[in-house]
């Protein structure tokens, strides 16, 4: 299995046997910047000694049990009701594996950790849906996710919370969450860097993420059909899949732009490392984001962005340093802060430095530390390195 540990190092006794629950992988088609964080902690733990075990739910083509990087991933349940496979199996899981803490990474509907099992629980939470729920599937469903966000604070009311950013740490405290650290988001350099990268093309915007009504696509669609009536040969790029895509795809042959848009669905890392060195801006338009890991892999490859002025977005964009920030669904001010950053390339090439600089202050081992010292002292281990 690959990326099993090397048979000739033991795993520290010593460390606590951590238990990581996430709805998708780090390999299944729909992760996204909540699945890249949560791997690069996990894998740096496990590096560091720490068994770790990840359960989320299986997908087509993907094996039951495969090793990552060190972590044992185990694949259950459906993509629509593995929180159902959470609530039945954890208490059991953490017997069988005799774990001794669980991070839960609740990134969709909660897995409510603290009242399924008896182990001491962390809490990785990047954001809540809360009525933008209501954007992204049918009012039953919405007021069921809905339901179960009013609740969480109530069950993690005595458990670390870890967040991504400042805004999204202030919005979970606003809902009643308590314990709320920040355990800050970054980008591996070597991941924005390849030999030989494309030349970046002025006419090409690019979207990297899940295709989701939340994040907000339809109102790119529509600053691009502002954008074109201006600029013939602009186009946009999304990288990224998500079952909005035939709605999406509807939507720009309705505003005569379908030949301007290239729904490349999931791309591999090296391919979207290429796109970002490749496009002229990249733009995020969601509303609701723990912090926008697009937004800083963007600038890691020197490529300005133009995002909505969400909370987590707030955050990773500085609003004319590395890009700008726009209302969410706000089409023309989106087709404005492109067209200035197209228009003005002393100005492109101003936010292109400032944007490596600022990509450059974030790595992972600060996450990675953070979480750390959360699993220790949940368990009441010691905290020094080594």
């Amino acid at each position: 299995m690959t990326g099993a540990p090397d048979e000739t190092r033991v795993a520290d006794t010593s460390r606590p046997r951590v238990l990581i629950v996430n709805w998708r992988d780090p390999r299944n088609p729909e992760a996204g910047g909540a699945e890249v964080h949560l791997h690069e902690v996990a894998r740096r733990l496990a590096a560091d000694g720490f068994p770790c075990i990840q359960v989320s739910h299986a997908f087509p083509g993907a094996p039951a049990e495969e090793w990552i990087d060190g972590v044992r991933v185990l694949r259950q349940g459906g993509a629509m009701t593995f929180n159902f496979t959470v609530w039945r199996n954890l208490k059991r899981w953490c017997a069988e594996h005799r774990i001794n803490v669980v991070l839960d990474d609740s990134n969709k509907i909660s897995f409510f950790a603290p009242w399924t099992c008896d182990r001491p629980v962390v809490l990785q939470l990047h954001h809540l849906f809360g009525r933008a729920i209501f954007r992204e599937t049918a009012w039953p469903l919405g007021l069921y996710v809905l339901f179960f966000e009013k609740i969480m604070p109530w069950c993690y009311r005595n458990t670390p919370v870890l967040t991504g950013s400042e805004s999204s740490r202030q919005e979970l405290l606003h809902k009643g969450f308590r314990n709320v650290t920040i355990a800050p988001e970054g980008v591996d350099p070597n991941d924005c860097k390849i030999e030989n990268p494309p030349a970046r093309d002025p006419s090409l915007l690019l979207y990297v993420g899940r295709v989701k009504r939340y994040k907000g696509l339809d109102t790119l669609l529509h600053a691009l059909a502002v954008l074109r009536a201006r600029r013939p040969g602009i186009r946009l790029a999304v990288a990224g899949s998500g079952d909005d895509v035939s709605r999406l795809k509807a939507l720009a042959t309705e505003l005569g732009i379908a030949d301007a848009v290239d729904f490349a669905g999931f791309v591999s890392a090296r391919r979207k490392t290429e796109l970002y060195h490749e496009a002229a801006i990249v733009l995020n338009s969601s509303r609701k984001e723990g912090w926008g890991l697009t937004s800083i892999e963007g600038n890691a490859c020197g490529t300005p962005v133009v995002a909505t002025n969400v909370p987590g977005l707030c955050d990773s964009v500085r609003d004319g340093e590395t890009g700008f920030l726009v209302p969410f669904g706000d089409a023309p001010a989106f087709a404005a802060a492109v067209e200035r950053l197209l228009d003005e390339p002393v100005l492109w090439n101003t936010f292109s430095e400032n944007g490596r600089r600022w990509a450059a202050k974030h790595t992972w081992e600060p996450a990675y530390e953070v979480t750390r010292a959360a699993l220790l002292k949940a368990t009441g281990a010691p905290h020094g390195r080594g």
